[in-house]
């Protein structure tokens, strides 16, 4: 037998038997012994307390060399009259066992694993997890993307957990190996095991561990993986005290396998509003970018005003380890502001690796490089094209963008299944359906080879059509609640897709018409969920590169959409153009549905200047051709603005008939379009005095706007629901309605703020601050001169009724007037601050 390189020393009675050094000694003296005993001796020392088989010592120590078992015995005697008779045993005719106390004192480590030379940042929670893990697997596998921190932290929980095994951590390195036939050699060297005359190195090496408890680490295994899959199956089959802790960027696949996902460092959030400097401070990516910061730069110092840059620069590189350690070097010659606006070229930027690291660990482009090389004509493609997605994808999405040439739609999903396997591609379950994703900078190394391989143009193009087909089904005028809401909960999850379609629009006026119908078909997204001036943008800025073809139905769309969105940022003026011209084209294309939708937005527009009579008119006018056309939801819509119109003028008897009307017909719809009805049906029984009615309905409505996600529906409705609840006198319900809705309050909706901020003022009158109430009404005062907004009826008489409350309750009409011309001067930011102290 041949003993490891760093194999232990014994100690048994007055012995001490050395294996590396092939000594035996007593009290410091050489005790000789002839080779075949003193290896004889090892074998028996090392299972001390244990039946070691005749058949077992004759193959170690003799090896393949035919032996009587009488030789045994022989040196058994020899060995009983140098260390005493008790010292080994006979047990029956099987084998023997060595019965003195032996005490094993590792002079030399029982690994080879390397010392690092900088150090080791977090991961605390992945060590336990792995530790854990490998306490129920013998086959535990660390996969993750290239430069990850896999090495990095496998040596570290090999370091903790040496101990735990009596034959020690051992490290195979395979990253400088490129034949796989070289495979066994690199692990009998890592374990001082030396070749047999006659046997394969690989049987050597699974007879040496065969006796052993090891915790053997193969580090980089993803270019050997046909070689490494057989070897560690066959070892665990025949090596029962083995364990096995592998990193690749690729599972071996075998039976028995474990795959530990190894992800990124810890980062910052992507939005630090609630993040502390400290929190920023305290995380995993941060501290390592400080740590090796400092290595380069001795002076370098951060205060937590830096944090901000550095959540940036660990979140651009997205946690990456190797990304960020780069990044680092950097340091000795710019400020970390200089290096973050630099990361828009991470690749040309992060390439001061330490010469000492494998050639692919020396730049961010040659750690991806190397994971690219391995991949297959059809998985670089894929990689490549999945690169236009700007927030993850479905496998719907991938098949209908990334198939065409060598790639049918049909081996999508398993090209993708392997790119996940090769840690290129990441995949989480959200619902009842997968959605893909890749790192950041994962992404802009395929973007330069989608760009390389000249097929960006085709596939975004692809890309276009499918968001183009998946927004124009939130158009369909007989769809349900419950399917509009789907729609808009798949448009959630694209969003960030949906804006990199429409740039790609942006990008050249022969695509702009199509951005037009993509961004037409957006309207409803950006109206439910506040982003009025997103929204207006995109149009504004497609409509400036068009071709003047106002003739178009995508033309017809942006327009009406434009106008929507400024409608309700209190823009009336740009508003009625753009409805104005979306109702020419749709009246000269005949389309009724288009036309009934034009004049309910400008009969909307009339109603908020304070123009009631002209909004009856265009309301009727669209009622009448919706319900000739049986188009459920326009007539719904109808019935509804003509209800508020009735309620805004007082008639709350035409106003009731016409809502409840309303909410007959939009039962079959669905809850968020009676939502909308309830609403203001809510607003007239508290007009009427019917608190409690109009309580209940305002509930029923926001339950609606809930299941909808209709963000400025909740949040008018909550107003609704603080205003009864203040005249109630439940000052605390009053409180929470309002604090929920200034925490959702739609960016840019300047008349919902107006009847925001006038309801939080009836709050603060109740506080008896009037000082603030008074700010406030000012405030709202000059939001619905500037927009043209008057009040209605009703809320002018509340309003009235709860200003001379306040006039009464101060006692001193100069210092109101005051109050209320400093609230004329406060900006909504401001006013909104005074109005989140409540």
């Amino acid at each position: 037998m041949t003993a490891s390189a760093a194999s232990p020393r014994y100690w048994f009675g007055r012995f001490e038997l050395q294996p590396d050094e092939r000594r035996l000694l007593a009290g410091g003296q050489a005790v000789h012994l002839g080779p075949h005993a003193f290896d004889l001796l090892v074998a028996l020392v090392g299972r001390a307390g244990h039946l070691v088989g005749k058949d077992e010592l004759l193959a170690q120590v003799w090896r393949s060399v035919i032996v009587e078992q009488n030789t045994l015995q022989v040196h058994v005697s020899a060995l009983r009259k140098v260390l005493g008779p008790d010292a080994i045993t006979t047990i029956s005719g099987r084998g023997y066992r060595f019965d003195l106390a032996v005490d094993a004192r590792p002079t030399t480590p029982m690994h080879n694993l390397p010392h690092s030379l900088t150090n080791f940042i977090g991961r605390e929670r992945e060590i336990a997890e792995i530790r854990q893990w490998l306490a129920t697997t013998r086959l535990l596998t660390l996969s993750g993307a290239g430069g990850c921190g896999k090495t990095r932290l496998a040596l570290q929980v090999a370091s903790t957990l040496q101990g735990q095994y009596s034959d020690g951590a051992w490290l195979v390195e395979l990253a400088p190996l490129s034949d796989p036939s070289l495979l066994p050699h690199a692990m009998a060297k890592a374990l001082g095991i030396s070749e047999r005359s006659g046997q394969e190195l690989m049987e050597t090496a699974t007879e040496w561990l065969a006796s052993r408890q090891v915790l053997l680490l193969l580090d980089n295994a993803e270019h050997l993986i046909a070689a490494c899959a057989p070897l560690a199956d066959a070892l665990l089959r025949r090596c029962a005290g083995l364990s096995l802790l592998v990193t690749s960027r690729e599972r071996l696949g075998i039976e028995g396998e474990l795959i530990y996902r190894v992800p990124s460092l810890a980062m910052p959030p992507a939005r630090l509003d609630s993040t502390s400097d400290e929190e920023i401070m305290g995380c995993e990516a941060v501290r390592l970018f400080i740590d090796r910061a400092g290595l380069q730069r001795p002076a370098f110092q951060v205060t937590a005003t830096d944090a901000p840059v550095l959540a940036s620069i660990c979140r651009r590189l997205d946690g990456i380890a190797l990304a960020i350690e780069l990044a680092a070097t950097r340091t000795r010659v710019m400020s970390i502001q200089e290096l973050d606006s630099r990361l828009a070229d991470r690749f040309g930027m992060l390439t001061g690796g330490s010469r000492a690291a494998l050639p692919r660990h020396r730049t961010l482009r040659s750690l991806i490089d190397w994971s690219h090389e391995l991949l297959g004509a059809a998985e670089r493609a894929v990689l490549r094209r999945v690169s236009v997605f700007a927030g993850g994808w479905s496998l719907q999405a991938a098949e209908s963008v990334c198939s065409g040439g060598s790639v049918e739609g049909t081996e999508v999903l398993d090209l993708l299944a392997s790119l996940t396997d090769k840690s290129l591609v990441m995949t989480e379950t959200q619902g009842d359906a997968a959605r893909f994703g890749v790192l950041e900078t994962v992404r802009h190394y395929a973007q330069d080879r989608l760009r390389e391989s000249g097929e960006d143009e085709a596939t975004c193009n692809r890309q276009l059509a499918f968001f183009l087909d998946m927004a124009g089904k939130l158009l369909d005028p007989m769809q349900t609640d419950s399917e509009l809401q789907a729609k808009l909960l798949q448009l959630d999850q694209e969003h960030d897709n949906i804006r990199a379609a429409l740039a790609w629009c942006e990008a050249a006026p022969s695509r702009a018409e199509q951005g037009l119908a993509l961004a037409g078909a957006l309207h409803w997204f950006w109206r439910m969920r506040g982003h009025y001036a997103e929204g207006r943008a995109w149009i504004a800025r497609l409509l400036a590169i068009a071709p003047d073809v106002a003739h178009r139905d995508a033309h017809a769309s942006a327009f009406h959409a434009a106008g929507a969105l400024a409608y309700l940022q209190g823009d009336y003026q740009p508003a009625e153009i753009r409805h104005r011209q979306a109702l020419a084209i749709w009246s000269r294309e005949g389309n009724r549905r288009g036309i009934v939708r034009s004049l309910i937005s400008l009969g909307s527009i009339a109603n908020s200047r304070g123009e009631p009579a002209a909004a009856r008119g265009l309301y009727e006018d669209a009622l009448s051709i919706a319900r000739a056309i049986d188009d459920r939801r326009s007539i719904s819509m109808g019935l509804q603005c003509l209800g508020a119109v009735a309620c805004d003028a007082g008639e709350y008897a035409a106003a009731q008939s016409l809502l409840e009307e309303c909410v007959r017909v939009s039962r079959d719809i669905g809850a968020w379009r009676a939502a909308l009805a309830l609403s203001v049906l809510g607003e007239v029984r508290h007009a009427l005095g019917d608190l409690a009615a109009a309580h209940a309905l305002l509930l029923e409505a926001l339950q609606g706007h809930r299941d909808l996600g209709d963000r400025p529906g909740i949040a008018r409705t909550l107003v609704g629901l603080a205003t009864v609840a203040h005249d109630r006198g439940d000052i605390a319900a009053a409180k929470s309605h309002l604090g929920e809705a200034l925490g959702i309050v739609p960016a840019g909706d300047a008349l919902f703020c107006a009847t925001l901020l006038d309801a939080c003022a009836g709050l603060w009158l109740a506080f008896a601050n009037v000082t603030c109430a008074a700010r406030l009404w000012g405030c709202t005062e000059r939001l619905r001169e500037a927009i043209g907004a008057p009040m209605s009826a009703p809320q002018r008489a509340r309003h009235q009724r709860l200003v001379n409350d306040a006039r009464d309750a101060l006692n001193d009409d100069e210092a109101f007037d005051d109050a209320w011309s400093e609230g004329r001067s406060l900006n909504l930011d401001a006013a909104l601050q005074l109005a989140q102290r409540l």
